[in-house]
């Protein structure tokens, strides 16, 4: 953009750097393809009928331009916090007049707005699943309208449960449905909106919506009578927590639920926080309250469970051979799982996952990746992907360079502060590293919440994974070993092959790596993407050789 200015008695003109193709990519993202003001439909590359977006500033981009801050850096100028995406008309509009009519603020609450506008609609087209640790109520005639829902019904008429009698009347019947339908859930897929009370979203009536968090129980009182449902909120029992300004509320019919022991946790919950998680339909939205009627909820799988759930099936052999020196602290599996949530959910870090690099099922690194890609689309939802992955193998002469023995090498991995999520021990890594050859997967920007289901999947499906821990900044011995380059990104339902500019130059790019993940059905679509880092970084070494090149002439 061209700013003029005064100079001298005269009018200059001075050019401003633009934002990044970066910056101006993740707008069109927030913005779906609509501009902020009207919400019309854009185009960001087609002329012609079609309105055409543009990367407007709300603090100017110039040091004379509409709501000009000349003490704003460009960078905070370009950066995506000062932009928001507008038809010509709106661009226009909100210039009008050296910006009068649009203060900094109201177009701040315009793009504030907008953005969560969008995030629920990108959510709501996010598939859900959860892996329960237990069941506690499920409404058969309501979860019967989703599409999804033949499986439920497929099960209850196989054991025999009247779908339309309470579970308390129906005996052991409810327990064989709950271990039944536990797997369904897991690959549900039905479509909802996640209400994240970390990251709030405009919601409204008739949504279905998905909830996993820590919240509060209130009337279980009637619950544990068995009293007729009221339809108020106030009498009825149900779940709450806080979401943004409001209250979410969700409502329930005791009869719907599967076991006594879950009046026992509603119990609890009405005393501190206890996790579900589960499906609903959004009835009512109000200035205070989101008021959700349940279909589906229940505890959903934690560490702690997983541990219990371990050591329930091993020999006594096996049970003393378990390090719990490295596990949280196992007071209830309740209070371990509310407390990892609240910490972990919005945590994005780095992980490397260990396989077996001679075991038999891994001819070449398709069988690994196919195998992180499938646990990944299970373990992590769809809009909170963005998951870059990379692999290589650990060399025998990186392991013991610093002459120290594979015990060694796995407590300077692994021995590190409490919040360093691992699945091995250091004398299980130990072990590992002294008899095969390991291969490994590096993820980065996984949120930690995910990495306990990425583990259990891994272990129940691929018999050549190991085990796998978080990468700690700082740690030599984790940046020395793990140093291989992205070689994917996961970015919501699409695969992302990446290349730099060495890549494309060179070799060229192979083609059938699109053909075959687009074979595997993974993933909605499967393209190139260029790593503009790695690009910069070929650039800047073929400059140096060339450099020394004709210095040495």
């Amino acid at each position: 953009m061209w700013d003029a200015q005064e100079r001298g008695g005269h009018i200059g003109t001075r050019k401003y750097p633009e934002p990044s193709e970066s910056t101006k990519r993740e707008l069109w993202r927030l913005s779906n393809g609509m501009c902020y003001l009207c919400r019309c439909e854009l185009d960001p590359t087609t002329r012609g009928n079609l309105p055409t977006g543009m990367a407007a500033h709300i603090t100017a981009h110039g040091d004379a331009g509409p709501r000009a801050a000349p003490a704003m850096s460009i960078d905070q100028r370009n950066s995506i916090d000062n932009l928001v995406y507008l038809c010509p008309s709106c661009h226009s509009r909100i210039d009008k007049n050296s910006g009068a009519g649009y203060s900094v603020e109201e177009l701040l609450a315009v793009k504030e707005r907008h953005e969560s506008w969008t995030r629920s609609l990108r959510q709501a087209g996010s598939a859900w699943n959860v892996r329960y640790h237990h069941v506690d109520f499920v409404n058969i005639p309501r979860l019967a309208v989703l599409p999804g829902a033949d499986e439920v019904l497929r099960v209850s008429q196989d054991i025999g449960l009247d779908p339309n009698s309470a579970f308390r009347n129906q005996g052991m019947l409810a327990g064989v449905f709950v271990k039944r339908v536990k797997p369904i859930f897991e690959n549900w897929g039905e479509r909802a909106l996640d209400i994240d009370p970390d990251d709030p979203v405009e919601v409204r009536p008739g949504m279905v919506v998905s909830f996993n968090s820590p919240m509060r129980a209130r009337n279980i009182r009637q619950a544990r009578n068995m009293a007729r449902i009221s339809g108020s909120i106030r009498r009825d029992p149900h779940l709450c927590f806080a979401y943004g300004d409001r209250t979410a509320a969700i409502r329930f019919d005791p009869i719907w639920l599967t076991t006594m022991t879950s009046l026992t946790t509603l119990g609890t919950a009405e005393r501190e926080a206890v996790t579900y998680a589960g499906l609903g339909t959004v009835v009512a939205v109000t200035e205070d309250q989101i008021q959700i009627s349940a279909m589906v909820f229940g505890q959903p799988e934690n560490g702690v469970n997983n541990l219990l759930h371990l050591m329930s099936n091993m020999s006594g052999k096996g049970a003393r051979s378990v390090d719990l020196t490295r596990m949280v602290d196992s007071r209830s599996a309740r209070e371990a799982g509310t407390r990892m949530k609240s910490t972990a959910r919005k945590r994005v870090v780095d992980a490397v996952l260990y396989f077996d690099e001679l075991h038999e099922q891994i001819i070449g690194p398709e069988p690994m990746e196919e195998a992180v890609f499938s646990a990944v689309a299970k373990a992590v939802p769809e809009y909170r992907r963005d998951i870059r992955v990379g692999w290589a193998s650990l060399t025998e002469e990186a392991l013991t360079d610093h002459g120290y023995s594979p015990t060694d090498v796995a407590s300077h991995l692994i021995a590190a502060p409490e919040e360093q999520w691992s699945s091995f021990s250091v004398p299980r890594l130990g072990d590992l590293i002294s008899r095969t050859g390991i291969a490994y997967a590096l993820l980065r920007g996984v949120e930690a919440q995910c990495l306990d289901d990425l583990n259990e999947i891994l272990t129940e499906v691929f018999r050549p994974y190991r085990g796998g821990f978080q990468l700690l900044t700082g740690n030599r011995y984790h940046k020395d070993l793990h140093n291989c380059l992205d070689k994917y990104r996961i970015y919501g339902g699409d695969l992302r092959v990446l290349y730099s500019a060495a890549d494309e130059y060179g070799e060229g790019l192979d083609e059938s790596v699109i053909e075959y993940w687009n074979r595997t059905g993974l993933f909605s679509s499967v393209e190139w993407e260029e790593d503009e880092a790695r690009s910069r970084a070929d650039e800047e070494e073929a400059r140096r050789l060339m450099e020394g090149f004709l210095h040495g002439l």
